[in-house]
């Protein structure tokens, strides 16, 4: 008997009625990783009198393999949409240095960029993803994108966006 595989990757149009069939429990991978991130960046920022962790390796900063569980985490949720994710960079980028206004959007462009971060590997080298974990980018899009699976078509406000 062939088992019929889900596709990791969900076609754009299809991507806003996916958003809306994950729940809280679906979430919890993802609650999980933000809170072991800001442990380990409040943990580093102690321990370590400094704020800049870009400085730090991932080893001194407790974040050993979370790479790894960030994209399984996000793989099987399948909150990597798919589509012409490369005519989409620069607007993604956009938000790099600007992660607080990732908390405004919507869980589909949210989802669009996760896909960039993830895909850009291949054009910024194989540490990018290290690097936009090391400088929190990553631990904001994840807590905008629970906000936003969570939050949809409500008025709450968005969580505290200062870590």
């Amino acid at each position: 008997m062939i088992k019929e595989q889900t596709p990791l990757f969900i076609p754009l149009l299809s991507f806003s009625d996916h958003c809306k069939s994950l729940n809280g429990e679906n979430l919890k991978p993802l609650r999980v990783l933000i809170r072991e991130m800001e442990l380990k960046f409040l943990k580093a920022e102690k321990s370590l009198d400094h704020k800049n962790d870009m400085e730090f390796s991932f080893d001194m900063l407790g974040l050993r393999g979370i790479h790894v569980r960030l994209l399984d985490a996000v793989l099987k949720l399948r909150l990597v949409p798919l589509f012409d994710w490369q005519v989409w960079i620069d607007e993604a980028e956009k938000f790099y240095q600007s992660p607080q206004q990732l908390y405004t959007l919507d869980a589909v462009t949210l989802g669009k960029i996760m896909t960039v971060l993830l895909r850009s590997q291949t054009i910024h080298g194989p540490y990018f993803l290290e690097n936009k974990i090391k400088d929190k980018f990553v631990l904001h899009l994840l807590k905008a994108l629970v906000f936003a699976l969570e939050n949809e078509n409500t008025n709450n406000l968005p969580p505290d966006m200062h870590n």
